[in-house]
């Protein structure tokens, strides 16, 4: 779980705009990644894991729009390890669901003190959809 260690502590270090939404691609990518790993070794999380990965994917469309997103920055399908090292299913979802969390926060932050409507509004978009993530994988939800 190296990578999504990582990045947390991106997405917490983002001082600006196109940091933070690059630092938001990457982890939208990371939790698509990492949910489909997850759909693949749990049938009793299959589902949870599934909506989850639409809405991390539908999180990274949304940035991809993003005025303020640098323009070098490389949109292609990125070859994350999603959740290698994480065996347990359970245990998986709850460290996503953190990092969703985390992401929405920052991204909701970010909507609100965006000059640029474009920005704002691509902000608080995919915030919707990392709560969304959140509100999926969180442990002890049905």
């Amino acid at each position: 779980m190296p990578e999504i260690n990582n990045t947390q502590a991106r997405l917490e270090a983002a001082s600006d705009l196109p940091a933070l939404l690059t630092a938001a691609w990457d982890a939208f990518s990371v939790l698509l990644a990492a949910c489909q790993d997850g759909q693949d070794r749990s049938a009793e999380l299959f589902a949870a894991f599934a909506f989850a990965a639409a809405a991390a994917a539908q999180g990274r469309l949304i940035i991809a729009g993003a005025p303020s997103l640098p323009a070098d920055l490389d949109l292609s399908e990125a070859t994350s390890s999603g959740a290698a090292g994480e065996p347990d299913p359970g245990k998986l979802a709850g460290v996503l669901a953190s990092l969703a969390g985390q992401l929405a926060g920052r991204l909701s932050s970010a909507a609100r003190e965006s000059a640029g409507p474009g920005d704002r509004d691509a902000c608080q978009d995919a915030a919707g959809q990392a709560a969304r993530v959140c509100e999926i994988l969180e442990p002890g939800t049905p």
